[in-house]
């Protein structure tokens, strides 16, 4: 019996560790920037508008990636709007993975405001 015990203790170690890391699905709210190099008030730029993107990155055994653009998409969108930088950015993820490194996939979705500097915080 006691024998027996030995030999099934390991792999009920091993299946609770590794059962509840085969497949996962995770959502919540990406990072946001709470800080700011310098202070701004509202005499200094002005608000184009919203700004969103979406995207995914994949991982393959943490070898093969893809994706990662969130930030310069809303960048860019906001320059295409006429902006010159992006503020009050979010992200939302949403993960799901495969034993945590062989296969793993981040749908993001981007959301920030557009905003043009006056003449006046350029200089």
């Amino acid at each position: 019996m006691k024998k027996m015990f030995f030999r099934i203790l390991p792999l009920l170690l091993v299946g609770s560790l590794v059962g509840n890391c085969i497949y996962t699905e995770l959502r919540s709210p990406g990072l946001a920037a709470n800080m700011t190099q310098y202070v701004m008030n509202s005499d200094d730029y002005q608000i184009i508008g919203p700004v969103e993107t979406q995207g995914e990155y994949v991982s393959w055994f943490l070898l093969v990636l893809t994706g990662e653009t969130g930030y310069s998409d809303l960048l860019k969108q906001a320059r295409e709007k006429g902006g010159d930088d992006i503020i009050n950015y979010r992200f939302e993820l949403r993960q799901k993975s495969i034993l945590l490194v062989v296969w793993n996939r981040v749908i993001w979705n981007a959301s920030a405001l557009a905003i043009k500097y006056k003449d006046k915080i350029k200089k």
